[in-house]
């Protein structure tokens, strides 16, 4: 059977019914079943003291629940193993806010029912095995291997070609798509009686059908960094939709090094540049007098951001979220204003060392609250 791992968490600790059994493990949930390891290794060897596997075919029906005063868990209600047997159910309970992450997954994996899949392509394959175990003289002796690996050479070439042929009819129509998408751009620009939305909405489409015409070290030459340069402010700063937001605005003015990677190299194709070359090209962005900026953070990050961008107003933005949202953790804030991980992590730790907000560090993880310490007058006589 194909079983996929899904996603692990940890720390997560396991209550058969409301009795907590385990703790401090990792639980790791794959398309067959629900996995738990404990942390503690047995004495001089390198397996754990506890776990255990839950097959999720055995699973009737899951349910979240939430308490002030406990983590979050997720309840697994289960087929009984005998007719006497009352309803049994097991608990996980999760810390640092992944039980809601989990909880998705676990529902998903729990509607693919991939183990029924898993039957179907069992009972083929006895099928074929047994179609295979027929004798036939012209697969039999060395004459029958020399076949068979004939064959096989045969099919994969013919794959090969059918691959590229379709790789090909595809980059031979890619252009000639994206042209006539321009064509179909200006003219709905040109007439009177088109709806803004409808534009907008064809303009944001031709946006994410990537660049048309991508810088490569064969038509740019020793200027290959350069013009890299300019087509990355191009494509960051570029305004889209009835907003008119630049796609860099779109998400807070600041991205990460890597995900600006991904997210350039998805427009360019095929026409993939190496993290190398995308390095050298940030580097010359002030040089160049470009609209963007390369930055290092103190813990070695480094991110592209917008010239306009400012430290003071994002923390004056994180602070307004959490006034008006409540106390917030890393992963609320990456959610809620859209930025990644590392950049919700910096974000709140400038505006702490700022004094504009305090940790609150416990089981659940660190949440960050507006400093109500700078706001009290200590009595002198105190």
């Amino acid at each position: 059977t194909t079983d996929i791992r899904a996603m692990m968490c940890y720390p997560v600790r396991v209550y058969y019914r409301d009795k907590l059994t385990h703790e401090n493990g990792s639980c790791y949930l794959t398309s067959h079943k629900v996995a738990w390891l404990s942390n503690k290794r047995k004495q001089g060897s390198k397996l754990p003291v506890h776990m255990f596997a839950l097959r999720l075919p055995r699973v009737k029906s899951v349910a979240g629940q939430r308490n002030l005063f406990s983590s979050p868990k997720i309840i697994l209600h289960l087929d009984p193993q005998s007719s006497s047997a009352s309803d049994p159910y097991i608990k996980l309970s999760f810390r640092d806010g992944m039980r809601d992450n989990f909880f998705g997954h676990l529902k998903s994996a729990l509607a693919a029912k991939a183990w029924l899949a898993d039957k179907v392509t069992s009972t083929e394959k006895r099928g074929a095995a047994a179609a295979a175990a027929e004798f036939k003289t012209m697969s039999a002796g060395i004459q029958g291997l020399i076949k068979m690996q004939k064959d096989q050479a045969q099919r994969a070439e013919k794959d090969v070609d059918e691959a590229f042929h379709d790789l090909d009819a595809l980059m031979g129509k890619a252009s000639a798509m994206v042209d006539l998408a321009k064509k179909c751009s200006e003219g709905m620009r040109a007439r009177s009686d088109t709806k803004e939305e409808e534009h907008d909405r064809f303009s944001l489409m031709l946006t994410d059908m990537g660049i048309p015409n991508p810088v490569t070290r064969n038509s740019a030459g020793s200027k290959y960094h350069e013009q890299l340069a300019r087509q990355l402010a191009d494509f960051f700063m570029q305004r889209r939709g009835a907003s008119q937001e630049t796609r860099l605005g779109e998400i807070g003015g600041i991205i990460t090094l890597p995900d600006a990677y991904c997210l350039f190299n998805r427009a360019r194709g095929t026409e993939m540049v190496s993290p190398n070359d995308l390095l050298d090209a940030c580097q010359l962005l002030e040089r160049l007098h470009l609209p963007l900026a390369c930055r290092k953070f103190d813990s070695n990050v480094l991110v592209i951001q917008a010239k306009g961008h400012s430290d003071e107003k994002m923390m004056e933005k994180v602070v307004a979220h959490i006034k008006s949202s409540g106390a917030a953790s890393a992963i609320d804030l990456s959610r809620d204003l859209r930025l990644s991980l590392v950049l919700a992590k910096h974000h709140l730790s400038e505006a702490e060392r700022s004094s504009l907000l305090c940790r609150d560090q416990s089981l659940d993880g660190i949440r960050f609250h507006i400093n109500m310490f700078e706001e009290v007058t200590l009595n002198e006589s105190c």
